[in-house]
């Protein structure tokens, strides 16, 4: 069967050969026909060439690569890891059915802190699982738990017996000395020699570290010059194995300032910020990282404003050190002496704590320094460093860790996890605190809070170097306390604590003093101390801080802090109280019930306005004294209407009545009349419209904003009359009138006509013929009280003239 498959398979191009392939499990995934073991052996030969190994582990997710003989499909299994409940939760799949033999599969949703187990390979096979295959997701930045992280450079080359033992041997006092899981390996470049090809990552990476580290372990890595190696044009164009093998977070998804290539990037882990550079690349085919023209050197610079402030710690990973004296001259070099002229002020700038590099085929750690960018003869040891300290937290000599770290780098290389090897010159970098030039090693350190601890792990298992830093240790504190009250106590570090009350060996304690007291505890080597002085209390106060003489509009929010004395504010519940308008609490308005400051409430509309009112906090016990606030006015929002005639006639001079309500001054806009403002809560307004027109309201504001316009909004302004005749021809009298007018006629002929009146709107309130002579008197005692037009028409005359009626 093998025989006749291997001449069939022949007949194909090799391109075709895994077409063919393809179509076959196709066919008998169909038709489910039969199908020997030689088939079965074919169909079923998938086999994972490389890892599964971690990328991308952040609190939420993590991505994880391998790579497999024969295309498959990409199947991800995974699941809590939770022995303590028998592993009861259902397994989750993540499933990619496009068929590749370089799998990427992106997790999401997961939990932070927690610990997953999983398996890869297809639907119907699994291709790798067993206790290697784990992860530990990031915790958050208030999880607080010991971070584990392990950095070296210059690993991956088998070139010589030397280094591949070197390698070998580093590895093993890893895996020896390791905490219980490492939660990031930082490469620092020179990663595999000599070129960073495929086979040499394959060989002297993945195939060397293998799943018990590689399955459960995150990378995190930078580029060496020797990856840009593997062509000619690579430094250029990119275009090489490193930027395959790699997925880093490149769009921020783990925090940190998006830079949009792999090149550089960073993350932030728990109080961590990382960054790692590229110091070999050229951005736009011209600028290594050391020019401020590169893309990189600019984003860098807001990366670290953009965290300033965010992250207890920062770290900075990249391949070329600014000081070194090994197997590399800082001095000499020109891309060494540029990379620290042009990055250390940027370090010292933003307060960078650790920066990592490999490049140099030896270990170098240097004082915790800043301010030296020249050549390794300019260092002062009376200048540079910004303590006096080797770092190291022994009780021995003149040992001493560093201490409350404000300011200052320390700047290790670590590039012999695999090359060993130095250019001659018996003196280290005068930086150096610690040097080593004849054995390699890897540097294992655990940041835990506010306490950086590192180990360089040498190549034989023996600690050569190592170093501790502090934060905000060595603190005095003031507590306030009632009588009686019980107090938890905290040190400022994480390690060893002896307290001054005898409790050992835990970094808190809970006392309950009855009279002023002073706590201590210091740590075990002598270097740390904290001091607690407690002083306990009187009657608690507490205290309605609402400003004096203000004025609180009501339906609007108000906010009334408060603070308290001689207790804690949180160990209470309040109550928000308001006195009447005299500023009395016989009966007072319960507001609110809260256990902080301030109250957020919002002030009735059925409270009527006044100057004196206060509020009072009142706790939920009887022992506490209480001071009210000082007076303060209740307001109210504005309205504003037209009052009297909705509707006048024309006149050269009319008046407008507004009625205001709420609290003045109030601001006022009128259609075609400029804004204006008043005190007054009713105003008379004198206008001359010169045509017909209506005043409307716009808008009405006082000091609790934007105020209601009533219905009553408008006045309108009829049209002037243009057939008014003067009163040479008739005449009326008296106007105003009571109940009757007199007509006198001042022509030469009777008028014989029409008389008619209506009132302003338009209505006929009265017609009737007249014929008179000289005069006419018509009795008006049935029309209401207004404004009315009479009208008169005859064959010669037709006359009109407005009237009122008292």
């Amino acid at each position: 069967m093998k025989a006749l498959l291997s001449v069939f398979l022949g007949k194909f191009p090799k391109n075709m050969l895994k077409k063919v392939f393809k179509l076959t499990v196709l066919i008998y995934s169909i038709l489910s026909l039969p199908i020997g073991e030689d088939w079965m052996g074919l169909l079923h030969a998938q086999t994972i060439t490389r890892g599964p190994y971690l990328q991308q582990l952040g609190q939420n997710g993590v991505i994880i690569r391998w790579r497999t003989d024969v295309p498959t499909q990409s199947l991800v299994t995974f699941n809590i890891d939770s022995p303590n409940n028998g592993g009861a939760t259902t397994p989750k799949i993540e499933l990619d059915n496009l068929s590749t033999t370089e799998h990427i599969v992106q997790l999401k949703g997961l939990q932070a802190n927690t610990k997953y187990t999983y398996t890869v390979g297809t639907e119907t096979k699994p291709l790798a699982s067993g206790k290697d295959y784990y992860f530990i997701t990031a915790p958050s930045p208030t999880d607080n738990r010991p971070i584990n992280i392990w950095a070296m450079g210059d690993f991956g080359d088998n070139s010589t017996e030397v280094y591949e033992k070197n390698q070998t041997a580093v590895k093993e006092q890893y895996l020896k000395n390791k905490s219980n899981y490492t939660d990031l390996w930082l490469w620092l470049g020179d990663n595999a020699y000599c070129c960073g090809t495929d086979i040499e990552y394959q060989r002297q990476i993945f195939d060397f570290y293998g799943s018990n580290i590689l399955g459960n372990t995150a990378f995190f890595p930078v580029p060496g010059n020797h990856e840009y190696y593997e062509t000619a044009t690579g430094q250029v164009d990119k275009k090489i194995n490193y930027f395959k093998v790699i997925s880093v977070p490149t769009k921020g998804e783990m925090g940190g300032l998006p830079s949009n290539t792999k090149e550089y990037y960073s993350f932030n882990y728990e109080n961590i910020h990382i960054i790692a550079l590229d110091s070999y690349g050229l951005d736009e085919g011209k600028y290594r990282l050391s020019d401020p023209q590169s893309k990189q050197y600019q984003w860098l610079v807001n990366d670290l404003e953009a965290s300033k402030g965010k992250s207890l710690w920062t770290i900075i990973t990249f391949h070329h050190p600014p000081y070194t004296k090994r197997s590399h001259d800082s001095d000499g070099e020109a891309d060494l002496v540029a990379i620290r002229e042009a990055l250390v002020p940027i370090f010292d700038k933003y307060k960078v704590d650790l920066i990592l590099n490999g490049h140099s085929h030896s270990y170098e750690r240097s004082h915790l320094m800043k301010g030296h960018v020249g050549k390794s003869f300019t260092f002062n040891d009376y200048v540079h460093p910004t303590q006096w300290a080797n770092g190291k937290y022994e009780k021995k000599g003149d040992s001493r860790p560093y201490i409350n770290k404000d300011e200052g780098t320390i700047y290790c290389v670590v590039g012999s996890a695999g090359r060993l090897d130095w250019n001659g010159d018996p003196n280290p970098h005068p930086s150096s605190v610690y040097s080593n030039i004849s054995i390699g090693g890897s540097l294992l350190f655990t940041i835990n809070d506010n306490r950086l601890d590192a180990r360089w792990v040498a190549a034989d298992g023996v600690i050569r170097d190592n170093f501790t830093v502090f934060k905000n240790v060595n603190k005095t504190e003031k507590k306030t306390l009632e009588y009686g009250e019980k107090i938890r106590l905290t040190s400022s570090w994480k390690g060893s604590h002896l307290w001054s009350n005898g409790v050992n060996n835990q970094d808190f304690i809970e006392i309950s003093p009855r009279k002023d007291t002073i706590i201590s505890v210091v740590d075990s080597l002598g270097f740390l101390k904290d001091n607690f002085q407690i002083s306990v209390l009187p009657q608690p106060v507490v205290l309605t801080e609402f400003p004096e003489s203000v004025q609180v509009c009501v339906k609007n929010s108000v906010s009334v802090p408060f603070s308290v004395k001689n207790t804690q504010l949180d160990k209470w519940e309040y109550q928000l109280e308001l006195s009447d308008a005299n500023g009395s609490f016989t009966k007072p308005l319960l507001l609110g019930r809260t256990n902080k400051s301030p109250f957020q409430i919002i002030l009735s509309d059925a409270l009527p306005e006044g100057k004196n009112y206060r509020f009072r906090v009142r706790a939920n016990a009887d022992f506490f004294e209480e001071v009210p606030s000082k007076s303060f006015s209740i307001a109210t929002p504005a309205s504003l209407g037209f009052v009297g005639n909705k509707v006048m006639p024309f006149d050269t001079t009319l008046t407008l009545n507004l009625r205001f309500n709420g609290t003045p001054p109030f601001t006022y806009k009128i259609t075609s009349l400029p804004e204006a403002t008043t005190q007054a809560r009713e105003l008379s307004l004198k206008v001359k419209p010169t045509a017909a027109i209506n005043y409307t309201i716009e808008k009405v504001t006082n000091l609790c904003g934007v105020g209601t316009v009533l219905s009553e909004n408008s006045v309108s302004v009829l049209a002037p009359l243009s057939n008014e005749e003067s009163s040479e021809k008739i005449s009326i009298f008296p106007n105003p009138i009571s109940d009757e007018i007199t007509i006198e006629n001042h022509t030469a002929k009777p008028i014989i006509g029409t008389l008619t009146i209506k009132d302003v709107r338009g209505k006929q309130v009265l017609q009737k013929n007249v014929s008179f002579n000289q005069s006419e008197k018509v009795l008006l005692s049935d029309l209401h009280a207004g404004v009315y037009i009479i009208t008169i028409k005859s064959a010669s005359l037709r006359f009109s003239k407005k009237i009122i009626k008292n």
